[in-house]
């Protein structure tokens, strides 16, 4: 039973994200799909920055890994670049999460993020997300 609910829920997911896109492609608008990060349009990224850029963590979230690309960010670059200590940094990173359950229903970010082998959170912005980021930031 437990295992047809949990398959119920991911099957509800897909549907919903497949709606999503869907929507945004009526409405004219580019998708992109990050994964487990889900189905995300330049409007949504608008709508996160504009809730959390007061955050110095975020805005230095965002900062360093849109500068960088698609390539990777250890959670030590993003430290030694924010100027905040680990606990700190971990705190904002945890008010975006909830941000982003406000407006999404989910605690989602436009921005991949890991956990590498050797244990540090590994954070990658993709190009396409970048440019939208540049755009509505500046």
């Amino acid at each position: 039973m437990r295992t047809a609910l949990v398959q119920a829920i991911a099957d509800t997911e897909a549907l919903l994200g497949r709606l999503k896109g869907t929507l945004a492609t009526i409405d004219g608008e580019a998708t992109l799909d990050l994964g487990r990060q889900g189905i995300w349009t330049k409007g949504e990224v608008a709508a996160l920055w504009e809730r959390s850029k007061h955050l110095p963590g975020v805005k230095a979230l965002f900062e360093i890994t849109a500068s960088r690309g698609g390539e990777r960010v250890t959670f030590s670059d993003l430290i030694a670049y924010s100027g905040l200590d680990s606990r700190q940094q971990s705190n904002e990173h945890a008010r975006m999460s909830r941000i982003a359950a406000e407006l999404f229903g989910a605690k989602r970010w436009p921005i991949e993020n890991w956990q590498g082998s050797a244990g540090e959170m590994i954070y990658r912005m993709r190009g396409e997300v970048a440019a939208w980021w540049r755009e509505i930031a500046h």
